[in-house]
């Protein structure tokens, strides 16, 4: 079949529109990527851009050092989570464990909810805060693409943030980078 030049040019022209509606179809059923909003909290002293509004959650742990009260914060962008978590120490568990120890104590609560394996773990600093960076891998799942994590921990009185992302392991060198490059902590 030959087709002329007006006929190669029609149907150029309909795959174009055709390609744009089912576009438009994809938007209106909510698969598009939405935008990336600054959440602010006054209360948690703490800002950060995450991938439309998150979802709070509040969590109460007994332990020995006394009631552990932290509120989440979490939104996703496809298959990637970012999370801030906000939780509020009894004194005495800092008085008791020290900086080093609540880090650690949390970078281990990051490894074994995600049961996850740890690349690297190093000192940092945001704003004068001297808090710890810790990067993991995530075991792999039939039917899901490789992830990676990145948390951040800042200790600042008695109150422990911690930032966590998980993205999927392509593009996991970049697409932490926006959530973390936004983080504002006010003491």
């Amino acid at each position: 079949m030959k087709c002329t030049k007006a006929a190669t040019t029609w149907i150029v022209a309909l795959t174009v529109v055709l390609g744009a509606a089912a576009l438009g179809v994809r938007s209106a059923a909510g698969t598009s990527v939405a935008p990336w909003i600054t959440f602010k909290s006054e209360t948690e002293h703490l800002s950060v851009l995450m991938p439309g509004t998150p979802q709070a959650r509040e969590k109460h742990n007994k332990s020995f050092v006394g009631d552990v009260r932290t509120v989440e914060h979490s939104a996703k962008e496809g298959l990637d989570t970012y999370t801030v978590d906000y939780t509020t120490l009894p004194g005495f568990a800092i008085s008791f464990s020290g900086t080093d120890g609540i880090y650690e104590h949390a970078k281990n609560a990051v490894l074994k909810d995600t049961i996850s394996k740890p690349l690297s773990y190093t000192d940092i600093t945001l704003n004068g805060i001297k808090g710890k960076k810790l990067v993991y891998d995530t075991p792999t799942k039939p039917g899901h693409p490789e992830m990676q994590g990145e948390a951040q921990f800042f200790l600042v009185g008695e109150h422990l943030y911690t930032i966590d992302a998980v993205v999927e392991m392509k593009g996991a060198d970049k697409k932490p980078a926006h959530f973390f490059s936004s983080l504002e902590i006010s003491k």
